[in-house]
């Protein structure tokens, strides 16, 4: 945030609009302050700076005025805090988050979010986004997703003053960015080895490494392991056409679920060493209602 935009720093832009909005509010709404950074380096300076309270804007004013940019960004440990000491159960709440950069300290901020929903916390996830890159725009666009919320484009310091117009002022409307696909193009998911495992008398273990790449805005994900005999071939034209027409002929499938746009993966099986087997696998989307993406190319099993 001390990068400069249009010759003013980015904290500065964000201090300032944050500023003028919670001088206007009404003197008995609820506001809280949490943030990260502020002179304190590495991936553990998330702070509870005011706790939600009746009348507190004139107290967060005086927080944020001394707040100076520093170090990482703890999206998820961040999403915690606030869960922990901002969220109700009762009634909804707008979180406000700034920022100019994505998660860079290992966490998980969709899985953070997913948490405070299960346990019931209401509210809405609003971000606002200073001169990001596309890569870094699509990760925020769907954590607002996830929370509910809208995702705010900033590259001028005009666009900050939107944001928070189009936030908490009914009737002005808000045009999202586009969503895209991913980086590497549609979704597909493919095969990177086969490799024997172990071997015993009447079987033979294969371990199978694979990648994949979703689509935004899913993150959720299931691998479907197919093997099946390389001797027979019986069609079931009533499957969907990506889908793995050989169902006739599997000998086993098995299942792995995934969080995250692009991943990797492992599956172990173990199958008859008489017979001739081949496999393939195929990525399905399970955020909803499932379905299938994409089909990975049928690859024979090498035995020892």
């Amino acid at each position: 945030m001390t990068e400069k935009l249009n010759g003013v720093t980015r904290m500065a832009i964000a201090k300032d609009q944050m500023i003028q909005f919670l001088s206007k509010l009404p003197k008995d709404n609820e506001v809280g302050l949490v943030a990260y950074g502020n002179r304190i380096a590495g991936c553990n300076s998330a702070r509870l700076y005011h706790p939600i309270q009746r009348g507190g804007a004139s107290a967060v004013i005086n927080k944020l005025t001394g707040i100076i940019p520093a170090g990482s960004t703890p999206i998820a440990a961040t999403i915690d805090l606030v869960g922990e000491f901002l969220l109700q159960t009762e009634n909804e709440t707008e979180i406000i988050f700034i920022s100019d950069g994505i998660e860079s300290c290992e966490g998980d901020p969709l899985h953070s979010l997913r948490i405070l929903k299960d346990k019931g916390k209401k509210f809405n996830l609003q971000i606002i986004g200073i001169d990001l890159d596309k890569r870094a725009e699509d990760d925020l666009t769907r954590l607002a997703l996830v929370g509910s919320g809208k995702y705010f484009s900033v590259k001028k310091r005009e666009d900050i003053e939107d944001a928070f117009q189009s936030i908490f002022s009914p009737g002005i409307p808000f045009v999202p960015p586009k969503i895209v696909e991913s980086e590497t193009g549609p979704a597909g998911i493919r095969i990177i080895s086969i490799l024997p495992y172990s071997s015993h008398s009447g079987s033979q273990t294969f371990i199978l490494h694979y990648e994949y790449d979703g689509i935004l805005p899913i993150t959720d994900y299931m691998v479907h392991l197919n093997v099946f005999s390389k001797k027979e071939v019986h069609l079931t034209k009533e499957l969907p056409p990506i889908r793995e027409k050989r169902i006739a002929d599997m000998g086993q499938t098995d299942v792995q679920f995934k969080e995250g746009r692009n991943g990797k993966g492992k599956l172990i099986f173990t199958v008859d060493p008489k017979s001739a087997w081949e496999t393939s696998l195929e990525l399905w989307a399970v955020d909803d209602i499932p379905k299938i993406l994409a089909k990975s190319d049928t690859k024979l099993l090498q035995r020892d």
